[in-house]
């Protein structure tokens, strides 16, 4: 992708961006520099006035005319996000289409916005006081995007930033970041003005130089919990504010009356969402152990039925990992839990490039990496054999990445007497912990991030509040008839 688009700072070296899939040419990419990042930054600072005072309604209409502008090209960027990152297509085109309904809705939360008048009649000496408070923007906005789920990251930060009248600074993902370059520049064409959305390619150090940038006011980064950390470090002498979406080591617990049926499609279908790659997927199964081996069988019976093969093939529900380095790590992972006391009984433990086979792990025992912060980002299910309700709750809980969670049982209040337990963003019962509709405020707790998002959620985020006051307005009680 050529670098001479105003939006796209980019003069550094050239890199071809393969197909995780067969090592194919996608397409080419420049980096940036740190001189195309200070760029990036004195220009998004030159725009923020004249955005930040842009009537909400403009900012609302352009905003519209991108998101018609994304479904128009819906099937294009699907195809492109599939190839580069091994998304399947039909997963691929969701989220596309998701991302054209998001931007709408951040044009419409920008557009109504409001604030509210404050009760200065509360406290003794402002009573003749008028205060109102309003959220404004926070200024030039870091996003930095990951390659899972990148054109819905890119709209779901940049998107609410860009409506609330901030201007936005993309970094897209360095394995993957065509469809994110090309979501932001139908965007700009949508009529954004100059500055206000550009994109910054490269890896950790084009990041790390943005993030880090004293013109940015503030940081938004899906990531790994080390991105996170290594962004707190560098800009904690800033103060910056930091909106971190980090990882996610989702637990379903199935007590012992929970429906069979249920769990494995809920499970399954929550596990293999982007090749396993997901934040909120269901890495650990904890459950109750008189029901424990019945479940694992028919959870084997589900992902042999699995269909793994091409992206770009409509009948693929898993497709490759983002790269081959991607797969020799969650091989790693696969061979340590072994070493730890878990059986494998389904997949063949091994990377093949960028491929790693839909694996089951069982008798995972409570204490081991995986049980509790080791994270695998890629198709494998560990199973956590508990006794009780109770421990069903340590184990949970024994995680410092605490992003969503999930209950299976037939008895209501036995499932939100767990839930209420949970130290987790999120909780579903009966349902897949992988949930994450725009209406939610999506977050973690402990190493799992800081901040929420969702529709509204990433827009109060992005925004502070402010108040003004207009001193001794009102008139005072008794000092003149009452106006009739």
């Amino acid at each position: 992708m050529s670098g001479g688009a105003e939006w796209l700072r980019a003069s550094g070296e050239r890199a071809t961006i393969r197909a995780p899939a067969d090592g194919s040419s996608v397409g080419d990419v420049r980096s940036a520099t740190e001189g195309d990042v200070r760029e990036a930054v004195a220009a998004a600072r030159s725009a923020l006035l004249t955005w930040a005072r842009t009537p909400p309604h403009a900012r609302a209409r352009i905003l519209g005319d991108a998101a018609a502008a994304i479904e128009a090209n819906a099937e294009e960027l699907a195809r492109l996000h599939a190839r580069e990152s091994g998304k399947v297509i039909a997963q691929a085109r969701r989220e596309v289409v998701g991302a054209a309904d998001l931007l709408r809705a951040d044009a419409t939360t920008g557009r109504f916005a409001d604030g509210r008048v404050l009760p200065t009649g509360a406290v003794p000496g402002t009573e003749h006081d008028l205060a109102w408070v309003e959220r404004v923007p926070l200024g030039v906005v870091a996003c930095v995007i990951p390659f899972n789920f990148p054109v819905e990251l890119t709209v779901v930060k940049a998107g609410a930033a860009i409506a609330a009248g901030n201007v936005a600074i993309v970094k897209p993902p360095p394995q993957n970041p065509l469809a994110t370059l090309r979501a932001v520049e139908l965007l700009v064409e949508a009529g954004l003005p100059s500055g206000v959305l550009q994109a910054v390619p490269g890896g950790a150090q084009v990041g790390a130089a943005l993030c880090a940038s004293p013109g940015v006011d503030a940081v938004s980064l899906t990531g790994s919990v080390g991105a996170g950390v290594a962004v707190a470090r560098s800009t904690a002498h800033l103060l910056r504010p930091l909106h971190l979406e980090l990882g996610g080591n989702g637990a379903a617990v199935v007590l012992d009356d929970a429906d069979a049926d249920l769990v494995v499609a809920e499970v399954v279908r929550g596990r293999l969402l982007m090749n396993g790659q997901a934040c909120a997927a269901t890495k650990r199964l904890v459950v109750v152990r008189s029901v424990a081996d019945a479940l694992v069988g028919r959870i084997d019976e589900a992902l042999a039925r699995v269909r793994v093969g091409d992206p770009l093939d409509e009948a693929s529900e898993v497709g490759p990992l983002i790269d081959e380095g991607a797969a020799t790590r969650v091989e790693a992972q696969v061979r340590r839990a072994e070493e730890q006391g878990a059986k494998r009984i389904r997949g063949s433990g091994r990377a093949r490039d960028a491929w790693f086979e839909p694996t089951l792990l069982t008798g995972v025992p409570p204490s081991s990496d995986v049980a509790v912060d080791d994270e695998i980002f890629g198709p494998v299910l560990a199973v956590i054999p508990v006794e009780d309700d109770e421990e069903a709750v340590e184990v949970v809980n024994r995680s410092r990445l605490g992003l969503t969670a999930a209950v299976f049982s037939g008895n209501t209040r036995r499932a939100l007497a767990i839930a209420d337990r949970l130290a987790v963003g999120g909780v579903v019962i009966n349902g897949s912990n992988n949930y994450r509709p725009p209406v939610v405020p999506f977050g973690g707790v402990g190493m799992a991030g800081t901040g929420r998002e969702g529709i509204g959620y990433t827009y109060e985020e992005l925004t502070r509040t402010r108040f003004t006051v207009l001193r001794g307005v009102r008139r005072p009680t008794g000092d003149a008839e009452v106006d009739r």
